[in-house]
């Protein structure tokens, strides 16, 4: 697998550039996610894996995205399109792409009655899980991890009229407020509301530092180019964090300032020096790692796995009785029941990504940008 194309404004004003790495980066988050909805003794031992995988896939998120928008800006300034144009693209290129497995698996789980999607159905099917999350200051079952997905679709309501339509020499600036909207977002909920973790996890401005750091990174991208988007001093200060800050900030309770408010600055910006890294493309070791195809096979379904793998714990007992004729519904190991769950979530994933994401996917490439 080659390496990452570098970015160019000029370039890539016309085409959407694809960097194998970051899917790779989405594979770790998305297994992070799922070792810790599934093994008990990960979430015991390390109650912040999990919650690190959905930021480092919002710094993607951020940084993807904002990139996308910083090339349809282009296309306006250059003349060659409309900012109408654009944002009716963006919409329906995102709606493709989201849309159609969200919905499916929510009527399919209400159908079911997949406790308690059928309760919860219209806060879901309106993308307000994380408001309904923070207002029981509760997790949702099956379908809490829906939350994160709904805070995207809130970014993608606000962002691109934010990057599409203010002056370009503000936009860093207002990226960088967007960032500190986050912490600021914790403490304020966690001084008030003290406890109040999920609260200040959920709401979507409580991310827009994760968000934002990607998107941050995105216009350093666009506006410098890659070999000199970070400084020297800030890759270090990355990669510190990265090996030191950010594991032991995992292995801790969250909550309180330490792990509600200023971990998830310390995760962002390693993540955004990771991003920044695997963009430009590893090599050695590394890039052969972030290259290899069963990644980067996790990372094109990472969606599919993420959205599906919860409800596993429905679907789990139910296959266990059959395969065993009603004599037991789970695995007394928990290896074993741990590695059953992955089986289902692979199993669920590749089929909607043959079966509905690809065919859409492939939808997409009628709804280019270029007018």
């Amino acid at each position: 697998m080659p390496a990452a194309e570098p970015f160019s404004p000029a370039r890539n004003a016309t085409k959407e550039s694809y960097w194998p790495q970051l899917d790779a980066l989405r594979a770790f988050a998305v297994l992070a996610v799922m070792a810790a909805h599934f093994s008990p003794t990960v979430h015991a031992w390390a109650p912040g894996f999990g919650i690190g995988g959905v930021r480092l896939f919002y710094v993607l998120s951020g940084f993807l995205i904002t990139g996308i928008l910083l090339r349809c800006r282009a296309r306006v300034t250059a003349g060659t399109s409309t900012t109408g144009f654009q944002l009716k693209q963006f919409y329906l290129r995102r709606s493709l792409r989201i849309f159609p497995a969200f919905y499916f698996t929510l009527f399919v789980a209400a159908a079911l009655n997949m406790e308690p999607a059928r309760e919860t159905f219209w806060w879901h099917f309106f993308y307000a899980t994380n408001f309904l999350s923070a207002w029981r200051e509760a997790w949702l079952g099956i379908s809490a991890h829906l939350w994160s997905l709904a805070v995207e679709e809130q970014f993608y309501l606000v962002w691109p009229w934010l990057i599409l339509f203010v002056p370009e020499r503000r936009l860093p600036w207002i990226i960088g407020l967007a960032c500190a909207l986050g912490p600021i977002t914790r403490l304020i909920v966690l001084t008030f509301a003290p406890g109040h973790y999920i609260a200040a996890t959920v709401l979507t401005p409580a991310c827009f530092d994760q968000l934002g750091g990607g998107a941050l990174l995105a216009c350093l991208w666009h506006h410098r180019g890659a070999a000199t988007a970070l400084p020297i001093a800030g890759r270090i200060t990355g990669l510190v964090l990265l090996f030191t800050v950010v594991p032991v900030g995992w292995l801790l309770s969250p909550g309180g300032l330490c792990g509600g408010v200023l971990l998830p600055v310390a995760e962002s910006l390693a993540f955004v020096v990771l991003i920044d890294g695997a963009a430009r493309g590893f090599g050695g070791f590394t890039g052969a790692v972030l290259t290899s195809r069963p990644l980067l096979w996790i990372g094109q379904i990472s969606y599919g796995l993420y959205l599906l793998h919860n409800f596993s714990h429905w679907w789990a007992p139910r296959v266990m009785r059959q395969l065993t004729h009603y004599r037991q519904a789970y695995f007394a190991n928990e290896l074993l029941h741990v590695l059953f769950l992955v089986a289902l979530s692979f199993c669920a994933a590749t089929i909607s990504w043959f079966l509905l994401e690809r065919p859409l996917n492939r939808l997409k490439s009628r709804l280019g940008y270029a007018a």
